[in-house]
Parts: C-alpha cells; structure tokens; sequence
C-alpha cells in the first residue's frame, strides 16, 4: 500500500492511501482533536472513520486537469489516465485551494523558504508555446502544480513582469492562459468579458493581458491566494463538482451535472449570506448576457477564510457564442431551457423563485445587471480597443445588445 500526507493550510491534515488503484483518505486523529482545523471538502467532512475510494475520488479528480490535458499529462509521466493517486503524487504539491499531496517527509511550504526560477521572456514563451505538448510544463525539476480545467495554462507567478516558476512547495499566485489554437481570439475574449463582469459590479477575479515571448496571454492573478507579511499564503477554495460529488466528466448538467436548483440549494446549505445568493443569480444573468455558454459547475466556487466560506470571485467567463459551432447553449437550463435563443425574462424569475428568491427581486436584479452593463459596455469596449485592438469585442457587443434587448420582453 502507498500514502500520501495531505496538507491544508499548511497543517498535516490526513493521508491518501492506495492499494492497487483503491483509494481511501483518513484524517489524523491530532487534527481531528486539534481546537483550530476545518475539513478537507465539504463533501470530506470531518470523521474519524476513513473515506472509501467512492467517497473521496470525485473530491480529488476535480483538483486534476479535464480529460484531455490529463491524458497528455499521464502519457508525458507514464501514469495511466485512470490513476488519480499517481497524479497527485506527481503534481499535487500545489492545487487549487489550500491543499497540497505530498511523499512522507516532505514539507507543502518549501522549508520556510519561497524559491523559484525566473524565466527569461524567450524560454516563457517557448514553455506557453509547448503547452499542448507538455500540459502545465510537467516535468520541470521541482514543479509539482495541478491545474484544473480544459484549457492548456501555465500556473505560475508573475512579479514586476517577470514569470517565475514556484518549486518544491512555494505556492504559485498567476494563472497565464496563451490563445487557443482553435479559437485565436481567446485571450482578448475572456480579458473583456471579464472586465465588463467587473465593471458591471460583479467580483471578478482580477485580470490582464501581458505579451509574454512575443505573444499576448490572458494573466488571471489567483483569488485563492493573498500576501501575507510579503509572503504568499494559500487559501482554501473547492468548485460546486467537489462539493456536491460529482465527477469532472459530468460538471455539464446536460450529461448529469448540477444545475441551477442543485447550486441554489448547496448555497443554502453553506449558509451563505443573502448577499453571496443574488450576486450567484446576477452572474446568472450576466453569463447570458455576455454569451457564456460554459458557465457549468466547475466554474463556480467557494473560498474559505478562517473556515467561512463566501462565493468566490467570478473567473473564466467568456463570450462563447462568438464561435457559432459551439455557443448556442447554456451549460445550465433556466427552467427548463438550454438554447440561448429562448431565453426569456420569464423564465430567469421563474428559475429564481424555485430557488427562493421572490419575483420582485428576481426582476429588481435583472434591470440592475441590465442597467449596468448597457451603462458600462461603451467605456469597456473603448478601453478594450485602445489597449489591445481587436475585432472581437464588436462582435461581443453586438450580441449583449441583442439579449439585453431578448431579457427586457416578458
């Protein structure tokens, strides 16, 4: 049998256990009588019983890259696909959130010691440039990094304009998405409707555009980090596939994963203030406006502070339906319906109201986003042109304007 010990927030919180490709998790019984420790997941609360591989694994894949980049990855590590354990063991030094998989003996904090190596300009843009050949640039000495998600990224930090890999613990704080060979308009896409979502009043992650080795990348800083006496500090963080157990492969409610009721009502559970509850539905509504046909589970989250959680920062959000072949549903029904082109006033109160937010303030919250986004669209798209012309953007603002006008009908 293989162990791996599993820190959150720095503290020795359980180990990992395989047995030929069966895995269990057990927390220590020092954390679990310790006055100060919060679980591993929502969906891992605190037991001293151990987690069968059923109950653990759904937890654990979502903190793995999707599908494709994870085969990439396993082929490059010789891993088979399939072997969770194996992976985290090869990059989970530093996941999402605040938890780390490390061998025995090892430390999730560097020996007290940030390092890093500095890229030059050219060698950052050769690693984004390899990216779909070596998926988070495995295979660096010392790089142990997870990333989730379906789109080839370098996970990395970035001081004074410098990319600086984090080795052997140091926590990563940037997250450098180059464009996609497919839709090569990407990175001036998701930049702007990012900064039309935060413009609009929504918490978004911040975000820019850096020419990194000749190319122009979108540069997401991690809300799951903060700086902390000059030091990076990680904190905890999970999706709505983790916390609800559900497999990465099924975070599309179409094939299975949750939908707008099932998030309603974990942020019920949570106990999220009222607050967190209608800025989840104005991103709702925003995610339409804007074209956004990915907004599924894993693009949803929670972070904790003290062991509080609150809604995380909006991230990836981008105009889908700019690409005619892929944008023309929703990742998530509003009462009932996928297709954007039916989408209606009606049909977003009716959504509220089964999650329990009353028809007044369901149509009080859409003419609020609606407001503010055709109030803020001119001074975004200006911004966006002078700095980083592209056509895009008309093509993004032509179809707000059109679903702005579509939600304003009955």
């Amino acid at each position: 049998m293989e162990a791996l010990d599993v820190y959150l927030n720095g503290r020795k919180a359980g180990c990992l256990f395989d047995d030929n490709g069966e895995m269990s998790f057990a927390y220590l019984r020092d954390y679990l009588d310790s006055n100060s420790h919060e679980p591993l997941s929502y969906s891992v609360p605190l037991r001293s019983e151990a987690f069968s591989h059923a109950e653990i694994e759904p937890f654990l894949s979502n903190l793995l890259p999707d599908d494709i980049i994870r085969t990439r990855l396993a082929a490059i590590l010789q891993i088979p696909r399939e072997n969770t354990f194996a992976l985290l063991r090869a990059i989970g030094g530093d996941c999402a959130g605040a938890v780390s998989f490390l061998s025995e003996g090892q430390s999730p904090d560097a020996g007290g010691c940030e390092e890093y190596r500095e890229l030059s300009d050219e060698e950052a843009g050769r690693i984004l440039g390899n990216l779909q050949k070596r998926p988070l640039d495995v295979g660096e000495e010392g790089f142990r990094i997870s990333g989730a998600g379906a789109q080839d990224k370098l996970i990395a930090c970035i001081k004074e304009g410098r990319v600086l890999l984090p080795l052997n613990g140091t926590p990563s704080t940037h997250i450098i998405k180059p464009a996609m060979a497919e839709y090569p308009n990407s990175v001036e896409n998701e930049w702007f409707s990012m900064r039309l979502a935060a413009a609009c009043g929504l918490d978004a992650a911040e975000c820019d555009i850096a020419t990194i080795g000749g190319r122009r990348c979108y540069v997401c800083t991690r809300y799951d980090r903060e700086i902390v006496e000059g030091k990076v500090r990680r904190l905890h963080q999970e999706d709505f596939c983790q916390m609800l157990k559900v497999d990465p492969k099924r975070k599309y409610e179409s094939i299975g994963g949750p939908g707008f009721a099932e998030s309603f009502s974990l942020l019920r559970a949570l106990q999220l203030p009222a607050s967190d509850t209608l800025e989840f539905f104005d991103r709702a509504i925003f995610n339409f406006l804007v074209g956004n046909g990915d907004a599924h589970a894993k693009n949803f989250s929670v972070v904790y502070r003290n062991g509080v959680p609150r809604l995380s920062p909006a991230y990836d959000i981008m105009s889908t339906t700019v690409y005619p072949d892929v944008g023309r549903r929703m990742a998530m029904k509003v009462d009932g319906e996928y297709a954007f082109k039916w989408m209606s006033r009606g049909k977003y109160v009716r959504m509220a109201g089964k999650s329990g937010i009353s028809p007044r303030i369901a149509m009080r919250e859409i003419d609020k986003v609606i407001r503010r986004t055709e109030r803020n669209l001119p001074n975004v798209e200006a911004r966006a042109r002078r700095l980083f012309p592209h056509t895009v953007y008309a093509t993004i603002v032509e179809g707000v304007s059109s679903r702005m006008a579509q939600l304003q009908d009955a």
